[in-house]
């Protein structure tokens, strides 16, 4: 636009600065010409008034009159504005809800009080006439003498005339004015209007009475006036809905109708009832005409009066068939007004109760999602007081709607139906005053893109609404982070399942390990079970994730000034608790897991440790702690010796105090000050255990330099790899982590695991001779978050000898092929492959080297459009088929529901499988939150289902701390100065450290390390399973072999086929199917260790360059070749003998 010309209304006016006055007059008098219509923007009367000024203040005057010209009213600027009489009345009584609802309510007030007046009339009324309408006495007192004059004239006192009149006046004035603005058509159709002609019959009398005295006495029904009244509140109810808007007036506008037609039916037959009696000598009251017309309605019927004449009579019956037509109409309109009430929720805009509430957005109603997030989130007694409002745009099914009327939660969850992107039913749920507000979606959908796109959208509406709600959003794509930056707490499936699964490969059952610490318990699930394994594993789920401060803190506030490791070692000692992390300054960005030897505690560092109970619920504190250490003592005694031990009778008093004697002198052996092993000595006889020092960790005896490689067949791979950040990442947001990468970029064509390329001829993974076990991930499509199962594995931490190969198997169409952008990021990790092929074809995993496999994961990426519980259907087959074919493989499979868990790897041959599925019955009629939690898929880590990670969202809200503290234990966010999670395994070798308590102390002193739990697997015997179940255990092992005999041939047949050596280690041999895992999470000080025993250990920082000796998770458990074991005779405390002469 130039700066010569202005475009105002409709039409084009030259600028103001180049504008003559002559121009002026020009459109000051096109303006005056225009028929009934004059523009805002009429400069004539602005020139007019923006005089040459002679001062800034004169100018600055003549702006601000411009800019509220033009600030008027965009429309009219913009359309003109009529200025004849009519629209302006229209403005006024239509059009300006404001001024029409103020007119109308004067104009209902004004009929009900027409009402009263006729009311008081009648009450006054003594059947006296004037003069000129005489009537005998003897006449009147008659009953069968029906007089109609009675009914035409009625004795009326000049004081209650006068009001009628004047209101009757008013009201005809209103009523032809509101015609004649509304007026548009027939005059006919005007002139039959109802409300018309009632405004006619009850207030033109009263006006034709003032210029005729003779007919002041004229009986008028003004009663009738109570249907004007109706019309005109249902009318003022439409202006202030217009007003503003209100979420509940529909309900309401129902309710309102419903009664107003009641009280007019009730009001009209009260009143035309007691004047046509007045005709007949059985006159009534208006009191017990409303008494009769009450018991009509409501169809009792009393019969002690009755109208005794043909007028009132039919009156009765006219006013019963209106009945009949309004009031069922009005009940219908009401019901489905209800009806879409409660399908759209209630209103929690109007809430004032003191609680606080919080807002949940989901797209679906799900009944298992919304029973998770309810149990998760109120399981916290801070929680307790806080309201849950529901908002979703779906419709609640019955289930649902059960669920919400349940006593626990009834009055503490309220359901909204709409939309996040409305601001009208953000306003509805409260969103602006909540506490926090979670942005969920439902897991069974077919395209998690498009879902997440929706996430974006909401969470955007409400940042938008409410800048200063909390959000805790949960997605699923790990592209979609960059657009969620502003959420307080994110949760990415994607990252945290990939990552889970791939640690799960280290650390076997650590997905269950992470699922119990993050779900709120208090220990007593398992606690009603005869299984001595139900009775330790439910215990120790009963741990959880807790924070304080250090100066406030009665566990740690005597060790401050002490090391991290220190500190740890000895708040297990005395407290049973696992310190793992610190916040130093209470900084949670910094958080580190276990900075070891090196980090002092200081009084404002903020800790987190594993417990049975958070230190602020202990009302007793050495009281509690005594009661939860006897717990731990019980559940430590049924893991070492089984259930006998506790069943056994009492001892007698001697053999009591023997017992207490040999613990006191086991006592006083663990806190001798022990020394390290390789010092100079003084005794041959040493304590076995080093004393937790508080300086740093002395190494010296790992060498510096790399050991000579002998476990690489050809050139060791140490030399084409380098420790750095990965080159090519799939996705923006990735955390910054240190992995093992080539050094030289491979070709994409050497990524296909069954092509040949120019630089290899390997077609199967049996042909690359790979010195460790591949793992095997089997999915339907690529995803970006795929990444996250490579990072773990590839962490510069993992010893570079014992990298396992990764197999990427996509079931992937034949003309498809997977993303060069994936391949560009996967060509720089080591031992990394790719190929097509489904997971259920016996070859293709056959050629991915299943048969030698350490792990196999299976995930869906692609939800089956089926009923919500079947949509595992097609993957629980599949890993069936593969479990009974490779019965030793250890598999992890990704279900959509956590309840499909107990279908994987189902046999109903197997009777202690059925017996574990009576006792999850059992626990979930207990209350339990998890019962499945004793699944023996769940209980070894072989089943996980993503939606577990909601836990972690549903906490947040209490637990800040606890996505950043899963992060870091998983791996996806690394910290240069904390630890890291791994794993070893117990040999028999290393039974000589007996206890859980004295391996802490081991780990601690020698390398900083902190052990946080136990996976462990045990035979099927008494100190496992009841004595009932151990003989059927033995029974279905005899008969399984033979009845998977022809499955085992079919596999070894299709193995020759393909020139795979039968190594039979993972066909046959059902040794594993006598065997239970399951975790222990921070175990008590007395746990006595057993062979095959895999710990879970956070080991301390090690620098980039770390060599391999010193990176080997075992590092912390080596004893000096000069050093041997054995028991004092004299004080029964396990020593080692030193060679001095070797040292």
């Amino acid at each position: 636009m130039s700066d010569d010309i202005q475009y105002t209304g409709l039409r084009r006016i030259p600028s103001m600065s180049n504008m003559s006055d002559q121009d002026v007059d020009d459109i000051a008098r096109t303006d005056s010409e225009a028929e009934g219509t004059v523009y805002k923007n009429s400069y004539a009367s602005l020139m007019n008034e923006l005089q040459p000024t002679t001062s800034f203040d004169d100018f600055k005057q003549s702006i601000t009159q411009l800019t509220d010209i033009f600030r008027a009213d965009p429309a009219r600027m913009q359309y003109g504005e009529k200025k004849n009489i009519k629209h302006k009345l229209q403005q006024w009584f239509i059009e300006n809800p404001s001024i029409s609802a103020r007119i109308r309510s004067c104009n209902v007030l004004i009929k009900l009080l027409t009402c009263i007046l006729y009311c008081i009339r009648v009450v006054n009324d003594e059947r006296s006439y004037p003069d000129d309408f005489p009537f005998s006495e003897e006449e009147a007192g008659k009953q069968d003498v029906t007089l109609y004059k009675y009914l035409l004239w009625v004795d009326f006192d000049f004081k209650i005339w006068f009001l009628q009149t004047m209101f009757a006046c008013i009201s005809m004035v209103y009523t032809i004015l509101v015609f004649y603005l509304s007026y548009s058509g027939s005059v006919v159709r005007l002139l039959i209007n109802i409300h018309f002609l009632l405004e006619l019959i009850t207030s033109f009398p009263f006006i034709i009475s003032i210029f005729i005295p003779s007919l002041t006495y004229l009986y008028v029904p003004v009663f009738l006036n109570c249907w004007l009244a109706k019309g005109a509140l249902q009318a003022m109810m439409n202006d202030l809905n217009r007003k503003s808007f209100i979420s509940s007036s529909a309900l309401f506008r129902q309710l309102l109708l419903l009664f107003s037609v009641l009280a007019c039916l009730i009001f009209t037959g009260m009143c035309s009832i007691e004047h046509l009696q007045r005709a007949r000598g059985k006159r009534i009251d208006l009191f017990t005409s409303f008494y009769f017309v009450m018991v009509t309605f409501s169809t009792v019927g009393y019969g002690d009066w009755y109208p005794d004449y043909w007028a009132s009579q039919l009156c009765v019956v006219i006013l019963i068939c209106v009945a009949l037509g309004l009031i069922p109409k009005q009940l219908d309109e009401l019901g489905q007004t209800w009806s879409e009430r409660q399908k759209s929720g209630t209103d929690f805009s109007s809430w004032n109760g003191v609680e606080s509430h919080v807002v949940v957005t989901i797209t679906t109603l799900e009944v298992e999602f919304i029973r998770d997030f309810l149990e998760e989130f109120y399981a916290h007694p801070e929680n307790q007081r806080i309201q849950i409002v529901l908002l979703s745009p779906a419709e609640l099914d019955n289930q649902t709607r059960m669920l919400l009327k349940i006593p626990l939660w009834n009055n503490r969850v309220h359901y909204v139906r709409g939309s996040s992107l409305r601001d009208e039913d953000l306003e509805r749920a409260n969103v602006a005053t909540s506490k926090a507000c979670f942005i969920l979606s439902a897991r069974h959908v077919n395209r998690k893109v498009a879902t997440d796109e929706h996430t974006i959208l909401r969470s955007w509406a409400i940042k938008d609404f409410a800048p200063n709600v909390k959000q805790y959003v949960q997605i699923f794509r790990a592209e979609t982070k960059m657009h969620i930056e502003h959420a307080e707490v994110l949760i990415c499936e994607d990252e945290f399942k990939y990552a889970l699964l791939a640690n799960n490969c280290i650390c076997p059952g650590i997905s269950t390990f992470i699922t119990l610490l993050m779900h709120t318990s208090r220990g007593e699930e398992g606690q009603k079970s005869t299984e001595p394994w139900h009775k330790v594993y439910g215990f120790h789920s009963g741990n959880e994730m807790y924070q304080i401060k250090v100066q406030d803190s009665k566990f740690f506030c005597e060790y401050v000034g002490k090391s991290f490791s220190s500190t740890s070692f000895h708040a297990h000692k005395e407290y049973g608790i696992g310190l793992i992390a610190v916040s130093p300054d209470g900084d949670t960005s910094r958080m580190k897991l276990n900075p070891g030897s090196s980090h002092i505690i200081q009084p404002t560092d903020t800790v987190y440790y594993m417990g049975l109970t958070n230190e602020e619920s202990l009302t007793d504190f050495r009281k509690g702690i005594r009661s939860q250490q006897k717990r731990a003592n019980v559940a430590s005694t049924i893991a070492n010796i089984g259930t006998v031990a506790v069943d056994v009778p009492r001892s007698d008093k001697t053999e009591l105090v023997g017992r207490k004697k040999k613990k006191r002198k086991e006592k006083a052996a663990d806190e001798i000050h022990l020394i390290e092993v390789g010092e100079h000595v003084q005794s041959s006889r040493r304590p076995s255990i080093a004393m937790v020092t508080e300086g740093k960790i002395d190494s010296s005896s790992d060498s510096d330099q790399e050991e000579i490689c002998d476990k690489c067949r050809g050139p060791c791979i140490q030399h084409k790899l380098q420790r750095t950040y990965p080159q090519v990442r799939t996705y923006i947001g990735t955390s910054n982590t240190v992995c093992h990468m080539m050094k030289e970029r491979r070709s994409l064509c050497c990524l296909k695991l069954d092509e040949k390329c120019a630089h290899k001829s390997a077609t199967s993974a049996h042909e690359y001779q790979w010195r460790n076990r591949p793992i095997i991930l089997a999915a339907d499509r690529t995803s970006s978050g795929m990444y996250n199962l490579v990072i773990p594995l590839r962490a510069y931490y993992r010893p570079v000898h014992d990298l396992h190969p990764i197999i990427i198997l996509l079931e992937l169409e034949e003309q498809d092929s997977l993303n060069d952008a994936f391949l560009d990021a996967i060509s720089y990790f080591p031992d990394v492959y790719w190929m097509k092929g489904k997971v259920g074809n016996l070859d293709c995993l056959l050629r991915a080297g299943v048969s030698s496999a350490e792990h196999v994961v299976v995930v869906k990426e692609t939800a089956v459009m089926a009923e919500e519980h079947t949509a595992d259907c097609n993957t629980i087959i599949t890993v069936q088929k593969i479990h009974r074919m490779f019965p030793r493989l250890r598999m992890i499979t990704e279900l959509t529901h956590a309840t499909n868990m107990r279908f994987v790897q189902f046999n109903p041959h197997n009777a202690y499988s059925l017996a574990q599925s009576r006792f999850e019955k059992k626990e979930r009629k207990r209350g339990s939150h998890m019962p499945f939690m004793f699944r023996l898929p769940f209980a070894q880590g072989g089943v996980f289902s993503a939606n577990m990670l909601d836990r972690l969202l549903y906490q947040a809200i209490i637990k800040p701390f606890v996505v950043d503290l899963v992060r870091l234990l998983l791996g996806i966010d690394q910290h240069s100065d904390g630890g890291y999670l791994t794993s070893f395994v117990i040999t028999s070798d290393d039974l000589w450290i007996r206890n859980y308590g004295r391996l802490y102390q081991k780990l601690c002193s020698s390398v900083a390390d902190i052990p946080i739990g136990i996976f462990r697997t045990k035979k099927m015997d008494t100190k496992t399973v009841s004595l009932d179940l151990q003989e059927q255990c033995k029974d279905f092992e005899n008969t399984e072999m033979g009845r998977n005999k022809d499955m085992y041939d079919h596999v070894k047949n299709r193995m020759r086929l393909l020139n795979i050596k039968d190594t039979h280690t993972l066909l046959e041999g059902s040794d594993e199917k006598s065997q239970i895992s399951y975790v222990i999470i921070n175990p008590a000080q007395d746990l006595e260790l057993e062979s095959g025993d895999i710990v879970y250990v956070i080991r301390s920082p090690i620098r980039k360059d770390a060599t391999n000796a010193r990176i080997n998770p075992r590092r912390g458990l080596r004893r000096s070749k000069n050093v041997s074991e054995t028991i004092d005779s004299t004080n029964q405390v396990p020593t080692i003998v030193i060679d001095e002469n070797n040292l």
